[in-house]
């Protein structure tokens, strides 16, 4: 699919973490997710887990691979500063107007306000070398979850916005307090309920239809709450997944970490 260059395009304001580009399409209509020529790995991952019934449950749903014409103008979105500052800085980083393979994804939050948005890295350890430390001294090898990016907004304006160089040096206790904040509202205990029901609905998924998944190294798991205290979670980021249509048997660290969040939820 080729989007012709009178297409709106605007850099995605919702986004918090993560090392690829996200761009918004038609006002929002879709978001697109940069992805290397080379490495196809997210590709075949959402190929092969869009086959499974339900899925769109717990993952985007996946709309296949468009190309962007890289001479289009983007759009800077209208950002807090602080956001403003750690998303100048992605796109100074990675955007690459040669690169116009993008996945084309649903757009969670669409025509939402007032959002509540916080990334968790799903895992124990990790296999890459330069990334060892980062999990041994962070919140990832106590208790298998790291905020990667956390965003809160009220009356339109973001109140709290966090990035992943933070989630990195914070303690287990100013995690549990990041919770706190995150759901600190009216229908609190709803929400931490309907969270735990839908994350224990996520690991029964897991168990039923993603043995094939010997690895989920990377993944994350993306919270999303709106101005009515719904929550909304969703698996993210899938580049360095690997799936083994021979495997019979569940990856069991993705299901410790979210027994972990759950018990973590219970003390909030």
């Amino acid at each position: 699919m080729y989007f012709e260059q009178q297409l709106q395009q605007t850099f995605f304001e919702q986004q918090i973490s993560g090392h690829s580009i996200f761009i918004k399409l038609n006002n929002g209509e879709f978001v697109a997710k940069s992805c290397s020529m080379e490495n196809n790995n997210e590709q075949n991952f959402y190929e092969w887990i869009q086959q499974i019934q339900g899925y769109e449950d717990f993952f985007s749903k996946y709309n296949g691979i468009i190309k962007l014409d890289g001479s289009k103008v983007i759009e800077q979105p209208k950002v807090d500063k602080l956001q403003q500052q750690w998303l100048d800085s992605l796109i100074e980083r990675r955007f690459n107007r040669n690169n116009k393979k993008y996945l084309l994804l649903e757009n969670l939050i669409k025509n939402q306000k007032n959002l509540r948005i916080m990334d968790i890295k799903l895992g124990f350890t990790v296999e890459k070398e330069s990334h060892i430390m980062r999990y041994q001294e962070s919140t990832s090898s106590k208790i298998g979850l790291r905020i990667c990016g956390m965003k809160m907004q009220e009356d339109d304006e973001t109140i709290v916005f966090r990035d992943k160089l933070w989630g990195r040096q914070i303690s287990v206790d100013e995690l549990m307090e990041a919770f706190k904040q995150f759901f600190n509202t009216k229908r609190k205990d709803q929400m931490i309920l309907n969270l735990s029901q839908k994350v224990e609905q996520l690991k029964i998924f897991i168990k039923q239809n993603c043995k094939e998944v010997i690895s989920w190294q990377g993944t994350s798991l993306l919270i999303i709450c709106d101005n009515l205290d719904d929550v909304k979670i969703r698996l993210i980021d899938f580049s360095k997944a690997r799936v083994d249509k021979e495997s019979k048997k569940c990856n069991e660290e993705i299901i410790k970490a979210l027994n972990s969040l759950q018990e973590l939820v219970k003390q909030i």
